[in-house]
């Protein structure tokens, strides 16, 4: 456990709750239900885990209002999520691994390195780079030749920006991600492909998470551009030219194809992918697994391949999984018919 103890009354005033059902008392550390000790604060943020808590060994519980626990000792928050995010930033507040610039770093003299800058071993910093206050450079990342990057923001160890790339403030790119690399763009004439030069850039917003091995390919002409707030998985492919919307969420696995526009808010969940140059609207959700080839309007919930209206797909599931069964039973009526046609001696006339 990190940092030392605080009151609960404390607790719940730093993430706007309340108290209910016992006294105050010391807590040392946030846990799960089932590993908490009674020095500890733990939380409920889905219902399926209510027994969880009746058992829980917990000083006290985080949950949202209407979640009352008999017995228990509660702080009641309208975000039990957001508060537990909070609560573990402040039990363990982050540190930073590197502080100052490596002797075995390599940094151009011609970059602009800001006050409390940190680069790491074997990083390489390029030409004309610009690196605001307080960035971090991990062990071996690159940042090439005319890269931006805002204030407090961080690069795990290996991440590679290509040239010119620009990387917003207080972001976090984990390892082995790249950022600017080209995009797949070949004009293909009587089966030989010739490259087609990418020319634009990858532009990233302030306070974007980009998770580890993820490749946002720089634009052919113009940029490539993900919206300020954006959450983006582990093993995520953005094509050349795509832009993607404030405070969207990209799931693992999930990929958009080059000259593809997402609004705001977008959720792409695990395994789902965007066809190039379609639009997609504000608000929309992909379930996982799912292939979107067409536009959609704002607010549009789609699963499938083609994806199409949620509530449609499942009722499509629905009967795909009944097929079997209908196969026989369209079978069996026909046999039954053509016993009806010999018992009567006619021949019904088939559908037009």
């Amino acid at each position: 456990m990190s940092g030392g103890a605080f009151r609960l009354s404390e607790l719940a005033l730093r993430i706007g709750g309340r108290i209910e059902g016992g006294p105050d008392c010391a807590i040392r550390g946030v846990a799960t239900l089932r590993a908490a000790g009674p020095e500890d604060l733990s939380f409920l943020t889905n219902p399926k885990y209510r027994e969880d808590a009746r058992a829980s060994g917990a000083a006290a519980i985080v949950v949202a209002p209407g979640n009352e626990i008999e017995g228990r000792t509660l702080v009641v928050v309208r975000h039990p999520y957001a508060a537990l995010a909070d609560l573990l930033a402040l039990f363990h507040p982050e540190t930073p691994e590197y502080e100052g610039i490596d002797p075995r770093a390599a940094v151009d003299p011609s970059a602009r390195i800001g006050a409390g800058v940190a680069v790491a071993p074997f990083a390489v910093v390029g030409a004309r780079a610009v690196l605001a206050d307080r960035v971090s450079v991990g062990p071996g990342a690159v940042v090439g030749r005319d890269c931006e990057i805002g204030e407090d923001t961080v690069l795990r160890a290996r991440v590679v920006l290509y040239p010119r790339t620009r990387v917003g403030a207080r972001c976090l790119v984990h390892s082995g991600a790249v950022l600017g690399a080209d995009g797949f763009g070949f004009a293909s004439v009587g089966g030989i492909h010739r490259k087609i030069p990418q020319v634009g850039r990858v532009v990233v917003g302030d306070d974007v998470e980009i998770g580890a091995n993820c490749a946002v390919d720089r634009g052919a002409i113009e940029d490539t551009v993900v919206g300020t707030g954006t959450k983006i998985d582990d093993l995520v492919m953005i094509g050349h030219g795509v832009r993607v919307g404030a405070h969207s969420l990209l799931v693992a696995q999930s990929g958009i194809a080059g000259s593809t526009v997402l609004g705001e808010r977008v959720t792409l969940a695990g395994q789902s992918g965007i066809a190039g140059h379609l639009r997609i609207g504000d608000g929309c959700t992909i379930a996982s697994k799912s292939a979107v080839f067409e536009d959609l309007p704002a607010g549009a919930v789609v699963s499938g391949v083609p994806a199409h209206d949620h509530r449609a797909w499942r009722r499509v599931v629905a009967v795909q999984k009944r097929l079997p069964e209908l196969r026989a039973e369209l079978a069996r009526l026909g046999r039954r018919l053509e016993a009806l046609e010999r018992r009567l001696g006619v021949e019904l006339p088939p559908e037009e």
